[in-house]
């Protein structure tokens, strides 16, 4: 990928909750050569599997895992299991105007990508912590050699699988290589699209067919929806014409209506003003005679008045009265409340007097209590603050008698731990001693196994290369039935096609001869219309092809005899020919012919005289039935076959024409001297289909080659199925020998894993013997340490106790002087609560005494009020009794002049009767009259409420008709125009319309015909019922239908050219690729048979394309031979040359195509000294080139690395990194034999002298033992 150029590198790695990785764990990675080392199963191959799963691996069996939530830490026996594991990746060094080429955009030289899976299945992507795609992950590695699955990530055991794969599949490195791999996807992604497209232009084509069909339907419903809007635009315009004439005769009467109305109201407004001067008249009367009422009204309101007033003052005199009564009795009542009052006060004004003597003796004894109350709050307080300090005094005493008790307990605690860890040391010791006999025999019995397993290994390897001989042998045999059944196969193929060409040419001719293809129009009608007819002469009759042109020639149209038995038929024939005028026919019944010849001919001994030059009888060469041989010899007995002309001229002067001659060719010299010759298109060698004879020959022929094409195919097929059944058995036999090879092999794999296992348990097993002597050893130790320490403690002991027994004498001494100063606070708590009680008590009576006072001093007010009140009231109860007297006096005076008044309004009010009755007779007189005048105004207003009910009629129709257009035809009839309309009827076809203007109607003398008008109407109306549902969308719905079928089809011309469009950008992008692959593949096979020969030190291989024509899918084969061996397959070679030749390859890749970086696996596990020595030279090529992690076992590996990190397992289940960056040294910096470490990340456990350079072997066994 363009992206990323020679300077990008693997910056770091970052590891959270993944497998082994339970804590962040963070790997920096330098340019050059960084090895991971460490024991077997402490983590290192989850590196390679972190890297693997970031880059996108979703197979979790690639991780070896079973799902992909077990790539989380599962937790150990002392830590809980993770819910996540997160890997992070930075790469160094991209190029942001790359990326952008290839698609990506980033701005960015640094990439991080992220990688989160939980334990419910969720996962989760980034790039640069920005969410993304697994797919942008792919992209923007793809074609780079950087993948999950590219040549960049040698997983451990994986290196083979690049051999031992598919030659289908192995061309996928090769594609990574060439980077096409992006092209394939694009590939991928345009048939996608193609296939897409495809269903896309299958499905509008249905919609266009379907959007086709609709517009046929709606182009129907259109065309009858367009006639129904002309009826109903015509219906609409008549209609509103009748109805506009009838809105204008209704305003004319309404009108006239309006007329009737106005004058009738003329009239009522007229005698209307009659009637009101008489209602004004009335009115006046009413006026006097309510006058009147009103003074008689006010007479009798005086003379009540004056009654009222003569009753005021007889009520006002009475009051009085009774009220000098009531106050001679409040006068007595208050002389006697004034004498109780005065008295109740001298009582009181004692008692005051006695409660100021007694509050004055309460305040002295209430000074004396509160004084001594203050002196013994004064004695408890001295009594407390001399206990406080007693009890600060008593807890210091006791914290110290505390601590030396608590440091005593400690002391023989610790006496005890030791006693008791002395103990356990005696029993641990004994134990480890007999755990040290029973690892002793193990390990003896370890050795004998590891003996004899490796004998058992060594024979079963002997016996598994014999039987891998057995199997190559019957591999051999299998591939040579396979290519034989592949021979058989195309030899079966060939043979069915010549077959069946055969059978088609058969038919053909089968079907012309059945046809009589040839023959006269008159010949075939007698031969198909008769039931006499035998036949015709040419179907009873054969010739050898090499004389059947000169026998068609020789005979001609006699060919077509038609034969039957008597002459009556032949007669019938003719006259059918005859009345169904179908031709003539030459008819030949044979009961004419004699029995003459000899009923046959032969031909196979009379040939070979022609070629001498002697004319040869024709009859020599026919072959016939004998019923019609008798014909046969009259038509060619005088017939004689030459080879040419010349020898026909020669042989017809030798016999003076007694014979006619025919050539070979067709040529004819006859016996009257006639030539006939010349170009007979194609019939001069009889295999032509229009040659009579010579069809019958083929057919014949045909018939004899399908048969013995059958016999072939059968034969054929038999073979096939002799070899197939000896390939079931070879295949059969061939997988069980595999089978069985397989299970050999994989149980010495498992002898040698047992083997290695076992090596492991022994050095285990010595690990352990180690570790329990020093555990022996270390715990002699610990016996004399504690020895020497619980001597100390028993003196520590004895001192504590002395220390903690005085401490104890003093607290109790000071617990008896704090529990009598307790006592003393008890007494004086005592007196002090009797002093409150007395203070209280006195307070409480110097209180009810105060109290008594001041309800003493309230009720000597109140009683004082209450003798001035009383004083009071007797002084206004004269002032009161002398106005009531004077008020009697004055009531009686008025009394006498009221009744005088009286009188005098009596007179009064009977002469303003006599008055009003004289009125009221005059008033209805005259309201008779005006009842008169109101009856005729009645009458005039019913007439003209009559007119105006006619008139709301004629309004109410009018507006009916207005409603009625407007409903109908949303149309405003005050704004239709009247117009002048004639209708003209024809003899056939509808009645014709026509708008004319007034002038024009004037002009000729003519008028509207309304009742035709609405004859008209009613006709239209009916056409429009009898047109029954009509869709009035119609339009709008086909208008919208075509615009959609055009857009339609414009979609289908799109998607067609679209695809036309995916098509050409496939075939550039297959073009592109096989020219990429093609120019990689040679340049990686070039230099793999030059790296194998260097890494073999000799041998030959070589890389082959299964299909050279098939560029972008034919699979690669391996082709490999070590020096010393014949060339063999890659499955035959043994691990270590396995291994070789997959390393020659993957690094002929990266000389082609270098990978940013490259992590390997235990690569070099299978290897020997001798190849190690070759890796790593080929390996040092490649650092100019590549950042190269190595994941190794191997010191001469580690010796070349400049960044070693190792894995260790401090805690089981969990994976730890200890690091060590190497420099060379100026005179060793060629060779990996000498480095000196810079700055260990971890401290190794033993410290290195000044000036010294540890080996880097001496670094890993830091690195191991940490």
């Amino acid at each position: 990928m363009v992206g990323f150029g020679k300077i990008m590198y693997l910056k770091n790695l970052t590891v959270l909750g993944f497998k082994s990785f339970a804590e962040k764990t963070v790997l920096n990675f330098q340019p050059g050569v960084t090895a991971i080392v460490g024991p077997n199963g402490c983590g290192k191959s989850n590196v390679s599997d972190a890297i693997r799963w970031v880059l996108g691996e979703q197979s979790a069996k690639a991780l070896r895992g079973g799902e992909m939530a077990d790539v989380i830490f599962n937790g150990t026996d002392s830590r809980k299991p993770l819910g996540m594991a997160e890997v992070s990746l930075t790469v160094g060094g991209v190029d942001p105007e790359g990326l952008a080429a290839a698609g990506v955009k980033l701005v960015y030289d640094e990439v991080t990508l992220t990688r989160r899976v939980f334990r419910d299945g969720g996962s989760e992507y980034f790039i640069n912590r920005t969410p993304c795609r697994l797919r942008d992950i792919q992209q923007l590695f793809m074609g780079t050699g950087v993948g999950r699955t590219s040549y960049s990530i040698m997983a451990q055991g994986n290196i083979t699988q690049i051999l031992s794969s598919k030659p289908e599949d192995r061309r996928m490195i090769f594609e990574e290589a060439a980077g096409i791999t992006r092209f394939k996807a694009q590939k991928k992604e345009a048939l996608r699209k193609l296939e897409y497209t495809e269903q896309n232009l299958l499905r509008i084509a249905d919609l266009v067919r379907e959007v086709k069909r609709q517009i046929i339907s709606l182009q129907r419903q259109a065309g009858k929806a367009r006639r129904y809007k002309q009826l109903s635009a015509e219906l609409q315009h008549l209609d509103t014409q009748l109805a506009r004439h009838r809105f204008d005769q209704f305003q004319a009467e309404i009108a006239e209506c309006q007329a009737g109305v106005d004058a009738l109201r003329r009239e009522f407004e007229a005698r209307s003003a009659g009637v009101l001067g008489c209602e004004d008249e009335i009115t006046h009367l009413r006026e006097r005679l309510s006058e009147l009422e009103h003074e008689i009204s006010g007479q009798q309101q005086r003379g009540l008045e004056l009654k009222g007033e003569m009753d005021r003052h007889e009520s006002r005199i009475q009051f009085n009265e009774e009220r000098l009564r009531e106050l001679a009795a409040q006068d007595s009542k208050a002389v006697t409340d004034l004498t109780q009052a005065e008295e109740r006060r001298r009582g009181a004004e004692a008692d005051l007097a006695e409660a100021a003597r007694q509050m004055a003796a309460g305040e002295t004894a209430l000074a004396g209590h509160r004084q001594a109350f203050a002196a013994r709050q004064e004695t408890l307080r001295q009594v407390d603050d001399e206990l406080r300090r007693q009890q600060e005094a008593l807890q210091q005493a006791q914290a110290g008698a505390f601590a030396a008790a608590q440091e005593l307990t400690r002391v023989r605690n610790e006496i005890t731990a030791l006693d008791l860890q002395k103990q356990g040391n005696l029993a641990r010791l004994e134990k480890l001693s007999a755990e040290k006999i029973q690892l002793e025999e193990e390990r003896g019995r370890l050795e004998v196994r590891l003996r004899e397993f490796e004998a058992s290994v060594t024979a079963e390897k002997l016996s598994a290369q014999t039987q891998r001989g057995t199997v190559e042998q019957r591999q051999e045999r299998l591939r040579q039935v396979r290519e034989e059944l592949e021979r058989a196969a195309r030899e079966q193929d060939q043979v069915l096609e010549q077959q069946a060409a055969k059978r088609s040419r058969l038919h053909v001719l089968e079907q012309l001869q059945a046809d009589h293809e040839g023959f006269s129009a008159g010949s075939l009608a007698a031969l198909r219309q008769s039931r006499h007819v035998l036949g015709s002469l040419v179907d009873r009759i054969r010739v050898p092809d090499q004389y059947v042109a000169a026998i068609e020639a020789a005979l001609g149209h006699h060919l077509q005899l038609v034969l039957t038995e008597q002459p009556e038929s032949a007669r019938q024939i003719l006259a059918e020919l005859n009345t169904n005028k179908a031709g003539r026919a030459s008819v030949v019944p044979l009961a004419f012919m004699g029995p003459e010849g000899n009923g046959g001919g032969g031909v196979a001994g009379i040939a070979p005289a022609a070629l001498n030059g002697r004319p040869l009888p024709a009859l020599a060469v026919v072959e016939s039935e004998p019923s019609i041989r008798p014909l046969v010899e009259r038509l060619l007995g005088s017939t004689r076959l030459v080879p040419d002309l010349d020898a026909a001229t020669a042989a017809w002067r030798e016999t003076n024409g007694q014979f006619q001659y025919v050539t070979l060719g067709g040529e004819l010299l006859s016996s009257h001297g006639v030539y006939t010759g010349g170009y007979n298109n194609g019939f001069s060698d009889g295999k032509a289909p229009g040659s009579l004879l010579g069809r019958k020959n083929q057919i014949a022929e045909l018939q004899s080659g399908l048969a013995a094409l059958q016999e072939q195919v059968a034969e054929i097929s038999r073979n096939k199925g002799a070899l197939k059944s000896e390939q079931d058995e070879l295949e059969e036999g061939l997988q069980q020998a595999q089978t069985e090879l397989r299970a050999r092999e994989v149980a010495i794999a498992t002898h040698e894993g047992e083997f290695n296992a076992l090596g492991n348990s022994q050095r285990v097993l010595q690990q352990k013997i180690d570790t329990v002597v020093y555990e022996i050893q270390s715990l002699a130790a610990q016996e004399d340490e504690g020895g020497r320490k619980r001597a100390e403690l028993t003196a520590q002991a004895g001192a504590g106790e002395g220390l903690a027994q005085s401490c104890q004498a003093r607290v109790q001494e000071l617990a008896a002087h704090l529990e009598a100063l307790r006592q003393k606070r008890d007494q004086a708590n005592a007196d002090l609560t009797e002093s409150r009680v007395a203070l209280a008590a006195g307070e409480q009576v110097y209180a009810s005494f105060q109290q008594q006072q001041r309800s003493l001093e309230q009720r000597i007010g109140e009683l004082t009020q209450v003798i001035e009140q009383r004083r009071a009231e007797l002084s206004s109860f004269v002032g009161r009794r002398e106005q009531a007297e004077s008020e009697i006096q004055e009531s009686r005076g008025l009394m006498d002049g009221l009744r005088g008044d009286r009188e005098q309004v009596n007179a009064q009010l009977a002469e303003g009767t006599a008055r009003k009755q004289a009125q009221e007779e005059e008033l209805a007189a005259r309201e008779e009259g005006l009842r008169e005048q109101r009856r005729h105004l009645i009458g005039l207003q019913e007439q003209r409420g009559a007119l105006e009910v006619e008139l709301a009629q004629k309004n109410m129709a009018a507006q009916n008709v207005r409603e009625q257009i407007q409903q109908k035809y949303h149309v405003n009839l005050d704004t239709v125009r009247s117009e002048c309309i004639t209708i003209t009827y024809a003899d056939e076809g509808p009645a014709r319309v026509h708008v004319l203007t007034p002038e024009e109607m004037a002009a000729a003398g003519a008028a509207t015909d309304w009742a035709a008008v609405a004859q008209q109407v009613e006709a239209l109306q009916a056409r429009l019922d009898e047109m029954g549902p009509v869709n009035l969308v119609a339009i709008e719905e086909y208008e919208e239908t075509e615009e959609r079928y055009q857009f339609l089809s414009g979609q289908h011309e799109d998607l067609v050219q679209a695809k036309a469009e995916l098509m050409a950008l496939i075939n550039r992008i297959n073009a592109q690729t096989r020219e990429m692959f093609r120019e990689t593949f040679e340049k990686i096979r070039e230099s793999f048979r030059t790296l194998f020969v260097e890494v073999f030190d000799g041998g030959k291989a070589d890389l082959l394309l299964m299909d050279e024509g098939d560029l972008l899918e034919s699979g690669i084969e391996i082709v490999a031979r070590p020096p010393g061996k014949q060339l063999q397959t890659i499955s035959l070679l043994s691990g270590g040359e396995q291994t070789m030749t997959a390393v020659a390859l993957l690094f002929s890749i990266y000389q082609v195509k270098p990978s940013p970086f490259c992590v390997l696996d235990e690569l070099d596990a299978p290897l020997d000294e001798a190849n190690i020595n070759r890796f790593i030279r080929v390996l040092q090529r490649f650092l100019a080139h590549s950042q190269f992690i190595v994941i190794t076992h191997n010191k001469r590996t580690i010796g070349m690395a400049d960044v070693l990190y190792g894995i260790t397992m401090e805690e089981h289940g969990v994976s730890k990194i200890v690091s060590v960056k190497f420099h060379k040294t100026r005179e060793e910096a060629a060779g990996p034999q000498a480095a000196w470490m810079e700055t260990p990340a971890v401290s190794p456990p033993s410290a290195v002298a000044p000036g010294e350079s540890p080996k880097p072997d001496e670094a890993h066994e830091l690195m191991l033992a940490k």
